[in-house]
């Protein structure tokens, strides 16, 4: 609640035109009052909400530039932004920075482009510093490699080019896979999938990670003939969290500690029994084994996989494949 305002020693000729001027618009001499104060006061309530304005998106850049040069050998500086999104001096964007200036929004989106950063968050503070979507990687392996050897950037990014691929474990019971995309400009984009890589799951997961090792199987046969690296990890939850949170570098968090070759190792036997990536490993991958042998269309296509067949083959040749007993010859890894 609001105190009353008391106001004493008012010159006489201040009084009478303020009397004046409230029989000119037909309202109080208190209302007048009230009036005059508010026009006096507002100006300066507005350029404080400007004031904050600005100070908030410096806050935004700044927190923006110290993610993005934490995956940088060099650091990115203000001066480099300004020539990048076609400034012709660094001191305005030196001022964005420092809050003394706002940038329009057309400049912060051509800042959002150029680093890869959501351009909502760097305009209203809203949504995430970093993309991070729900994906279901299809069940038809080769689909599948298609989306994940494709870089897919937002519509208001560069396209850019696809140059790392980043398979993520989650190091625990549950073992979420998530997926991160990087491309030549140093820009990520994070995918939580509804894959366990683990025992944690049943039928409906058992379908998916069937279609997952047979997936990783045709990935290894094709990166290989790519300009792409592919590689796999297994980070902690506390990473996990941040990786997700969006709010956080992915590039920060992909470091050589969590790098792991789990993705190369699932699908053949061979290495399967050299190795231990989690405890359950062996099971996991014998039960996955067994499910794909019983499913027919799954096993002729890991079938012309092991046959050198990294494009998507045509119903015919599945059909060719599998022979009017529906029988499949067991493939060799």
């Amino acid at each position: 609640m609001f105190g009353k305002l008391s106001v004493r020693n008012i010159p006489d000729q201040i009084f009478r035109a303020l009397e004046s001027m409230a029989e000119q618009h037909d309202r109080s001499t208190e209302a007048e009052a009230r009036q005059a104060i508010r026009a006096w006061v507002e100006p300066s309530l507005v350029e404080e909400t400007r004031n904050n304005r600005r100070r908030e998106i410096s806050e935004r850049l700044n927190r923006m530039l110290r993610q993005v040069n934490s995956d940088r050998p060099s650091k990115l500086l203000p001066s480099h932004i300004a020539e990048a999104i076609g400034e012709e001096r660094a001191e305005e964007v030196e001022d964005w920075f420092l809050g003394e200036r706002e940038p329009s929004f057309a400049q912060l989106s051509a800042i959002a482009k150029l680093l890869g950063v959501d351009a909502k968050w760097l305009k209203h503070g809203d949504a995430r510093l970093y993309p991070c979507e729900y994906h279901r990687l299809s069940e038809d392996p080769f689909a599948a490699v298609d989306w994940l050897l494709t870089w897919t950037p937002p519509s208001e990014w560069a396209d850019g080019k696809l140059t790392r691929l980043h398979l993520v474990r989650a190091e625990d019971k549950a073992g979420n896979l998530y997926i991160v995309k990087e491309s030549d400009h140093g820009h990520f984009l994070t995918f939580y999938t509804p894959i366990h890589v683990s025992e944690e799951i049943g039928a409906g997961g058992e379908a998916m990670l069937a279609a997952l090792f047979v997936t990783l199987e045709l990935l290894y046969r094709r990166y290989t003939k790519l300009d792409i690296n592919v590689l796999g990890h297994q980070l902690h939850p506390d990473d996990i969290a941040q990786l997700t949170s969006g709010n956080t570098n992915p590039g920060s968090l992909l470091k050589e500690g969590g790098r792991s070759t789990w993705w190369e190792d699932i699908w053949d036997r061979e290495m399967v029994s050299k190795r231990e990536y989690w405890p359950g490993w062996h099971s996991l991958c014998d039960r996955i084994e067994g499910v794909i042998s019983e499913r027919k269309r799954l096993n002729t296509l890991r079938t012309l996989i092991r046959r050198g067949v990294i494009t998507k083959p045509r119903e015919s040749d599945l059909d060719a494949e599998t022979g009017a007993t529906g029988e499949v010859s067991e493939p060799t890894a």
